[in-house]
């Protein structure tokens, strides 16, 4: 979708509520009843081709990345607005994106799930549209 402000009002009608606006490329909105960011929307050409899918929370998206060095990463560890970012596609074709929001902007920090869930694999996931 390439109007943010048409899928922002869906999730609205739908319950969610708007947490944290970026011009009008990204938006974070929590699911009814919660204040902790549950879906990212975000107009960019590499995200809209990938389409949507899981965002996993990650202590080190650039050392699984480095540790996942044969997968097909379609974005490459990077900064964005919510952490350090990066997204591959899985072997039958579907996205996967990393997140660490550790070094997330101030102002949406406090917004984001509290932290990466511990153990071997990927953390808690988190939606994004």
């Amino acid at each position: 979708m390439t109007n943010l402000r048409q899928a922002l009002d869906g999730f609205e009608r739908s319950g969610f509520t708007l947490l944290w606006q970026r011009e009008r490329v990204s938006a974070l909105l929590a699911a009814p009843g919660t204040a902790t960011a549950a879906v990212l929307l975000e107009v960019h050409d590499v995200e809209l081709e990938l389409g949507a899918g899981g965002v996993y929370l990650l202590d080190d998206v650039d050392a699984f990345a480095r540790g996942h060095a044969d997968r097909d990463w379609v974005v490459e560890p990077c900064d964005g607005p919510l952490g350090r970012y990066a997204a591959l596609r899985t072997r039958a074709g579907l996205p996967q994106r990393f997140l660490d929001p550790a070094s997330a902007e101030p102002g949406v920090r406090a917004h984001l799930p509290a932290g990466p869930v511990s153990g071997s694999g990927p953390g808690a996931p988190m939606s994004r549209g």
